[in-house]
């Protein structure tokens, strides 16, 4: 079998080192062009893995006959313009998460994708994260019993949103976040949501030139009675051993369930500079292999399971859109100061 052509569209953190990486390492995908408005990223991007393709426009990218997928690795809020065009010119689509940051926009993709007959997956990674694979086996095998309660708490330090992100202003701790954790919740439980609560605060990020949410906490109902409670902060201290702070909690009638992802202490590093807790499980660049290599790679990977052999999207493009839908009504919910039903 020939390897299928691929195409990353955003070469920054995401796409240019995870996407990147995974198509130009898989035997049957191979990495035809990449594209970035900074041509001198995309260009060291084509270096590293050898790619023959270089672009500063999506549209060229995808006129492109070899490349039959693309990722796109573009910022939370520049998704659909480039999703769509995609669809149109027949290209199956992996979409870094949330799907849009407005319902419109969400709605827009899932359409599109749907008239040209392609597939579309929302990187939702943390579906094949080693505890959650724990974690929903634990569900369906009814070891927990009925769900009551789930808390799900994934913050990032400060560096973040005034270092990683330069267009953090434009998004929040919610839709960078939030969008795993309620994602997450959703898929374990295989229930609908109902209702949402929410409440948000600022101040701290704009005195740092950033302006958007400090925080969001939220609080949704699912149909089947159980509560989740989403904790989003982008505003924990730099010295804090890890970027991210992951905690995840189920509660149910018959036990309790507790995931660390964050500083589980798998491995410590100590240094004459700093102490660390080392990620051994979502990004572990630890050889030429996409796979075995940590569970942000794998769910790339599976996207191109999907490509080759027609296999099922990790996260469908209705998943996206439901994430979508309830993000957009913690946000009204924060503004109002009332609950926004679903």
């Amino acid at each position: 079998m020939e390897p299928v052509g691929f195409g990353v569209i955003g070469t920054g953190i995401v796409g240019g080192a995870w996407h990147a990486h995974v198509y130009a390492r898989m035997p049957q995908a191979r990495l035809v062009g990449v594209c970035d408005l900074n041509a001198e990223r995309a260009n060291e991007i084509a270096r590293k893995y050898n790619v023959p393709h270089v672009y500063t426009d999506y549209r060229e990218l995808l006129a492109n006959p070899e490349i039959k997928a693309v990722s796109i690795a573009t910022p939370d809020f520049a998704h659909r313009e480039i999703a769509v065009a995609a669809a149109e010119a027949g290209k199956h689509i992996l979409v870094e998460k949330p799907l849009a940051t407005t319902v419109e926009d969400a709605e827009a993709i899932l359409n599109a994708t749907k008239k040209a007959g392609v597939k579309l997956m929302v990187d939702f990674h943390n579906r094949v994260s080693p505890p959650f694979i724990n974690a929903k086996a634990s569900v369906k095998a009814g070891e927990l019993g009925d769900i009551s309660y789930i808390y799900a708490r994934l913050s990032n330090t400060t560096w973040v949103a005034t270092q990683m992100l330069p267009w953090a202003s434009k998004s929040s701790a919610l839709w960078f976040l939030a969008s795993h954790t309620f994602d997450l919740a959703h898929y374990l439980l295989e229930d609908e949501p109902r209702r949402v609560y929410a409440v948000s605060r600022s101040g701290i990020l704009q005195s740092m030139g950033v302006d958007t949410q400090d925080l969001h906490v939220a609080v949704v109902e699912f149909k089947k009675g159980t509560v989740v409670t989403l904790e989003n902060l982008w505003i924990l201290p730099e010295t804090e051993p890890m970027v991210f702070n992951f905690k995840f909690e189920m509660v149910g009638s018959k036990g309790a369930m507790y995931i660390n992802t964050s500083d589980h202490r798998a491995v410590q590093k100590y240094t004459q500079q700093n102490a660390s807790l080392p990620d051994v499980m979502g990004i572990v660049f630890g050889g030429e292999e996409p796979r075995m290599s940590g569970f942000v790679l794998e769910a790339i990977a599976r996207f191109v399971d999907a490509v080759v052999y027609d296999q099922p999207v990790l996260a469908s493009g209705e998943d996206g859109l439901l994430v979508t839908r309830v993000l957009t009504a913690v946000t009204e919910s924060a503004r109002s100061g009332r609950p926004v039903d679903l």
